[in-house]
């Protein structure tokens, strides 16, 4: 049988079942008996009242919040001890990650206690010529001089001290040319980035933290589907829901893509950053229907469904939230007792239109 003749089925159908073909879209109203409605198969369900639009399947990754991940740098140049921690591992605050044995830290062991003599001797003559000049023994000027200069020799001392606590080195450490790495917060070991014996520079990145409980997700949708707006909400594989907050930011040039992030639920220990999820797009929608997928027809822009009338059928305008295989959902002058013909659409937008086509 020819394409041609089987989009004069629909028609031939009506045709013998008498019904009337004078409706067009102008026109909504589909005058269709009990007897053509059972000949023709044609069938109706009521819609189901929703406010999520569920959508197409999409793909997204998981990531650190920005705010989420540490890189953990050497303080200093030297050759790499052990790292006594493994991809995954969970470390406290100040946890040892890596040893190195560095020839610059006894040097600055050194400059430690320069500093400290420096100071110490620095007050003593501050606090003697105080006492001089209380005696009337020496002048002011003198006081003055001293004092600036336990004053330039404590700045000295807390430059020191504070490079040694940014560094979180120890003055016996530093004198055994000894440097650890340690943990800035809780957090868990994304990877490892050297290995025992490997000889680092300083700032080489030796581990890369991440905090678990501040996981987000990452999404690369194409501009022709990145109608996203902050506050919609993706379904998990587990039945909880994402927020996106961020969305149509970041477009890939060469992919042609949007880049959308969203949080995830409190509570979402059991995903690990670099995972791949698949999620269902859902939207907050306002007097939403959720109808089959084939009780939608379309004519051109106009997208309708045909609610049972008295008379027959009247076709009504919606608008398409959302769909997937088997439902969509749809808004529009619709209510939970409009029965919708799930079947034998065909007849009835053959009718519709004054011609037995379909689509």
């Amino acid at each position: 049988m020819t394409h041609f003749s089987l989009r004069l089925l629909p028609l031939i159908a009506a045709l013998s079942a008498g019904v009337s073909l004078a409706a067009t879209p102008a026109e909504p109203n589909i005058r269709f008996s009990a007897e053509q409605i059972k000949s023709l198969g044609i069938s109706v369900t009521l819609p189901k009242a929703t406010t999520v639009a569920a959508g197409s399947s999409l793909t997204a990754k998981v990531i650190a919040a920005p705010d989420a991940e540490w890189v953990v740098t050497a303080q200093t140049s030297g050759v790499v001890v052990r790292v006594p921690v493994a991809e995954g591992d969970a470390v406290a605050a100040g946890s040892v990650l890596a040893e190195l044995r560095s020839a610059e830290a006894p040097q600055m062991g050194a400059e430690l206690m320069q500093a400290e003599s420096a100071a110490k001797l620095a007050r003593s003559e501050r606090d003697r010529d105080r006492q001089l000049h209380s005696e009337g023994i020496i002048a002011a000027r003198r006081v003055q001089a001293s004092e600036a200069a336990a004053s330039q020799a404590e700045s000295q001392l807390s430059a020191v001290r504070m490079r040694f606590k940014l560094m979180g080195m120890s003055a016996a450490d530093a004198s055994n040319g000894r440097v650890l790495a340690r943990a800035p917060s809780s957090a868990t070991v994304l990877e490892r980035l050297v290995n025992p014996g490997q000889r680092v520079a300083e700032a080489d990145p030796l581990l890369r933290l991440v905090d678990a409980n501040k996981l987000m997700l990452e999404l690369q949708v194409p501009i022709s589907e990145a109608s996203f707006a902050v506050g919609d909400t993706l379904a998990l594989p587990d039945g909880r829901q994402a927020t996106v907050t961020q969305a149509g930011w970041g477009t890939s040039e060469m992919a042609q893509t949007v880049r959308v992030r969203a949080a995830l639920p409190k509570g979402q220990s059991n995903l690990r950053p670099g995972q791949w999820l698949k999620l269902q797009r859902e939207s907050i929608a306002n007097a939403a229907w959720v109808v089959p997928a084939t009780a939608v027809s379309r004519q051109g822009a106009d997208t309708v469904v045909f609610v049972k009338s008295e008379q027959g059928f009247v076709a009504t305008p919606v608008k398409v939230l959302a769909s997937d295989s088997g439902n969509t959902t749809v808004s529009g002058a619709l209510t939970a007792q409009s029965a919708v013909a799930s079947t034998g659409t065909i007849a009835i937008k053959g009718a519709w239109l004054g011609h037995g086509g379909g689509e």
